[in-house]
């Protein structure tokens, strides 16, 4: 079932003053929709640039949204592409493009990872007593655990060793095999296999297309211990992942190029980014595409970068409308936020009360 979201009646006082943090991938929107719209018209059938690109300058952003608007905003730092936030109640992660980020009272320390690249969320395993952060390394389909305490690794899971290890091969438009295994290429080279062996990760890179999974989002599935949500990008689903045997179970599919595969309320939801949707384990779906706002130039065209939850309602960033979307599915009601169009917006972490709200404060000019 398909639920027009324009449809809901659009009010203003739904929801109380809010504030969150955002990371801004990039302060010029406007080279990113050209390089999407160059890729659509690609012949290699995967959204995504083939080559890699120059990093982009972003930061992370404070804003307070009541009634409607934006009501006060601060831009806290200034960062290379910046995606992965979260918060705890003693600390916020960020990741950069290949660096993550964990500030706490005492200071700043970060996480580095010779397979860190384009990493794209940072997840605590809890908001009151994280002692674990889960990192998504989309660059080269991997997850990582950590222990906050140590800062040593955990846990990992590359796609490539659990059946998600087709990449896309740019110069001959074919697929191709990849691996970080030197046992596993010679096998590839013997049988004639086009493959690409990553034996130097911090020299080596993946451009979008090229990736098998483009896992852009990992969450600990907050209604089963031990599991993971993952949401692969290429593919058009979220998996379940059991962090003690590594399989993966399909949760959600059908879907174009999604980001957040999340839990909300008793049910897993994410984001149908190209086709203007949110997506629920229920089979139902929230259409965007009947929203006004667009520039006649997207005209036909969606882009939902992320949805998250906040108590019973949902926050889409809607980036072609420039707008965050408040939703209250229960009550059948909704809300555009416009914010700035050249802020390209990656990820929301709402502050939930005046402790995260003070470590914000203490942010600005460090990182």
């Amino acid at each position: 079932m398909t639920i027009d979201l324009s449809t809901y009646k659009k009010n203003s006082g739904f929801y109380k003053p809010k504030a969150f943090l955002l990371t801004v991938k990039s302060f010029e929107m406007e080279k990113i929709r050209e390089r999407y719209l160059k890729s659509r018209k690609s012949e290699h059938g995967r959204v995504g640039s083939v080559e890699r690109r120059a990093v982009a300058e972003g930061g992370l952003v404070y804003v307070e949204i009541e009634q409607g608007v934006i009501s006060n905003y601060e831009i806290l730092s200034f960062l290379s592409e910046p995606r992965g936030i979260d918060v705890a109640k003693d600390m916020i992660a960020i990741s950069t493009e290949n660096v993550v980020h964990v500030i706490r009272e005492s200071g700043i320390e970060r996480i580095d990872d010779p397979w860190f690249s384009y990493i794209h969320t940072v997840q605590f395993n809890h908001r009151h007593a994280a002692d674990r952060l889960l990192v998504s390394s989309s660059g080269f389909d991997c997850i990582f655990e950590y222990d906050l305490a140590t800062f040593e690794k955990t846990w990992e899971w590359f796609a490539w060793e659990h059946g998600f290890q087709k990449g896309f091969n740019a110069k001959t438009g074919n697929e191709i095999l990849l691996t970080r295994n030197v046992k596993e290429a010679s096998k590839f080279r013997e049988g004639g296999e086009d493959y690409l062996f990553i034996i130097d990760p911090e020299k080596q890179s993946l451009p979008t297309a090229q990736r098998a999974a483009f896992i852009n989002s990992v969450i600990y599935d907050c209604n089963k211990r031990g599991k993971l949500l993952a949401t692969f990008f290429h593919e058009g689903a979220v998996y379940q992942i059991d962090m003690k045997s590594g399989d993966c179970e399909l949760i959600l599919d059908g879907m174009k190029s999604p980001h957040g595969g999340r839990n909300y309320r008793d049910l897993y939801m994410a984001t149908s980014t190209a086709t203007g949707e949110l997506f629920f384990s229920n089979d139902s779906k929230l259409s965007f595409t009947g929203l006004p706002g667009k520039p006649e130039e997207l005209s036909e065209l969606e882009w939902l970068q992320n949805s998250a939850p906040f108590g019973n309602c949902i926050i889409t960033i809607d980036a072609n409308r420039n707008s965050f979307v408040l939703i209250d599915p229960e009550n059948s009601q909704y809300d555009m936020i416009p914010f700035d169009p050249n802020w390209a917006i990656q990820d929301i972490a709402e502050l939930s009360d005046e402790s995260m709200k003070q470590l914000v404060k203490e942010i600005k000019g460090k990182l």
